[in-house]
């Protein structure tokens, strides 16, 4: 996959809508699978009356309280992860890109955790600013690296990893130094366990901004695969384009990991699979991906609820026996 057939491979609009609908069909299907499936089992068709229509019961309380909170928190993490995998992968024009193999993620996770350890009081809102420094200073050496000529495709992909690596060992040194709280050290693994409506409330204003600005520009990042020479002629200015991109990537993949941990691959798989099924046109690929993200994660969080009943598996490690392998196809197809 090159820059260029990221800027002119083009969907049909037909196929693009019929993709919409199978991925949003399959992600209400999810969404009320995960509210129905738990220690306490409810039948669909309870689980969809108390969605229409709140009775105040104990079940009521179930889907209102615990589970739609986390429904809502996988949907709003997984458009944020898929959102800024695109316009990671079209601003470097590098198709290993994302959050997780440029250290992004891991980046906002070592700041946060080194502020929850100077300030144990800090909760909500307060850990989104130390995620957004994080997620840019290692974001600008990855984009450093990424225009300075000398590095291909893999070995960029190989120095994120490595970057990725080392903050996750400075992360886990500060934890046993400091005898850091359990749930610290679950958050680390990518979780959105225990989610509540505080929680929604701090990302949800960050995906607006990000999914609308990113979906308003989709069109004009196009011009971040073509050479700058190109984009001048077609009246576009690559350098202010990328510097939006660079900002959203910033938001979106900052505030999902400062509610949810470092989720890996997301942002990874999202837009290769929607590439592979509707081409390479920018604002299609932004569109469809904000709905395959939400379904893919949501889809994690049930097998990980599934395969550990009655406990639960962190998502994050679900998207990392998935993602893992997918990861190692696309690296030797790029190989190749």
């Amino acid at each position: 996959m090159s820059g260029g057939d990221l800027a002119v491979m083009r969907p049909t609009g037909g196929r693009t809508i019929l993709l919409g609908i199978i991925f949003l069909t399959a992600l209400v299907g999810i969404v009320i699978s995960g509210i129905s499936f738990g220690v306490s089992q409810l039948p669909v068709t309870r689980a969809l009356q108390l969605l229409l229509a709140s009775d105040g019961s104990p079940d009521s309380a179930l889907v209102w309280d615990v589970r739609m909170p986390r429904a809502m928190l996988a949907l709003l993490i997984g458009t944020n992860l898929a959102i800024a995998g695109v316009l990671i992968q079209t601003l470097t024009r590098n198709p290993l890109a994302s959050p997780q193999t440029f250290g992004i993620n891991a980046g906002a996770s070592l700041m946060i955790v080194v502020c929850l350890i100077a300030m144990p009081g800090l909760r909500g809102a307060g850990t989104i600013w130390p995620a957004f420094i994080g997620a840019a200073a290692v974001g600008f050496a990855m984009w450093a690296l990424s225009v300075s000529g000398t590095m291909n495709d893999m070995k960029l992909a190989l120095a994120g990893i490595s970057i990725q690596l080392v903050l996750s060992a400075l992360v886990q040194a500060i934890l046993i130094a400091n005898n850091a709280a359990q749930d610290i050290v679950y958050w680390l693994a990518g979780s959105i366990n225990g989610a509540q409506w505080s929680k929604v409330a701090v990302i949800l204003p960050f995906t607006l901004l990000g999914g609308g600005a990113a979906l308003t520009a989709g069109r004009h990042f196009g011009v971040l695969a073509l050479d700058e020479t190109t984009g001048v002629s077609l009246g576009q200015n690559a350098r202010r384009v990328g510097g939006l991109a660079a900002a959203l990537i910033v938001i979106l993949a900052g505030s999902a990991v400062a509610v949810g941990g470092p989720i890996g691959f997301i942002g990874l798989l999202v837009p290769h699979i929607v590439r592979r099924l509707a081409g390479s046109d920018q604002l299609t690929v932004i569109a469809l991906s904000a709905l395959a993200g939400p379904l893919l994660l949501s889809g994690a969080d049930l097998i990980g609820r599934v395969a550990a009943f009655p406990a639960e598996m962190p998502v994050g490690i679900v998207t990392a026996l998935i993602g893992a392998p997918a990861f190692l196809v696309i690296l030797w197809q790029q190989r190749s």
